[in-house]
């Protein structure tokens, strides 16, 4: 019999004789696993005991393999507990805009969003520089949370130019009211005559604290990934001013760069 956990379908055999490395023949094993299905996110694997049985391997090799899937951040370690199968992380690619939901579909949970604040507002020195306002202006300002499966993923926080604020509120409040997930790059859609054609990005690293990390059911200090935005019409004004909050154990970014010469 098998050990606990394991079934007779999962026992391939592992071939010392063969030039691989056992310990990246059982990584690639297990790397199958989590992409089946067989190990859910947050479910724990077999014990390093159960591999070594059911796989005729050493310990240090079940070490070995376990290490690069929790480097390649497929498991992690609860202390004192074992092993266990990470989320899936919503993969996005930089080349081009995906919608919200698209992405969270993806990897097969339930998108939603939600509106944190949608009004006027006095926008930060920054975002208040690129929209042309003045130190006392202000304009419309819409903050959005994406789930997953009822699970915080991201946060969006926009400002407006004042001749698309009133619109994309109202679409906002629309969106919200119908049940379907958006994030601000849908509601562009529903505003004719005020369709972006460009999109300005950097991307930098944070740690998360304060309202953020609430907001995101993270602990102070987890790792977030920080996308700033321009949507630009095609005369190259900016129509708003977006920084989107994303939490790091559950996204990443995807891009090609073409190498020089």
């Amino acid at each position: 019999m098998p050990p606990s956990g394991l079934q007779e379908e999962d026992l391939p055999v592992l071939n010392p004789r063969e030039s691989t490395p056992l310990y990246l023949g059982l990584r690639e094993l297990i790397r199958d696993k989590i992409a089946a299905g067989k190990y859910p996110p947050d479910q724990a694997i077999p014990s390093e005991r159960e591999l070594c049985r059911a796989y005729g391997v050493s310990r240090i090799t079940v070490r070995q393999a376990i290490a690069g899937l929790i480097h390649e951040g497929l498991l992690y370690r609860r202390p004192g507990k074992g092993t266990y199968a990470a989320p899936r992380k919503v993969s996005q690619g930089l080349s081009r805009f995906v919608r919200f939901a698209q992405t969270v579909e993806q990897i097969g949970l339930q998108p939603a969003t939600r509106i944190l604040f949608a009004g006027s507002a006095t926008p930060d020195p920054e975002a208040a520089a690129v929209l042309g306002l003045g130190p006392e202006g202000s304009c419309a300002r819409l903050e959005l949370l994406g789930l997953g499966d009822g699970r915080p993923l991201v946060i969006y926080d926009s400002f407006f130019a004042p001749e698309a604020g009133e619109a994309m509120l109202r679409a906002a409040g629309f969106r919200e009211r119908s049940g379907r997930p958006f994030s601000t790059y849908d509601l562009w859609e529903e505003t004719p005559g005020l369709q972006p054609v460009r999109v300005q990005q950097t991307l930098e690293a944070l740690c998360a604290a304060g309202a953020a990390a609430k907001a995101l059911a993270v602990k102070r200090g987890q790792a977030l990934l920080r996308v700033i935005s321009v949507f630009e019409d095609r005369r190259g004004r900016p129509l708003e001013f977006r920084r989107a909050l994303y939490r790091g154990d559950l996204y990443k970014f995807q891009v090609v760069r073409h190498l020089a010469g």
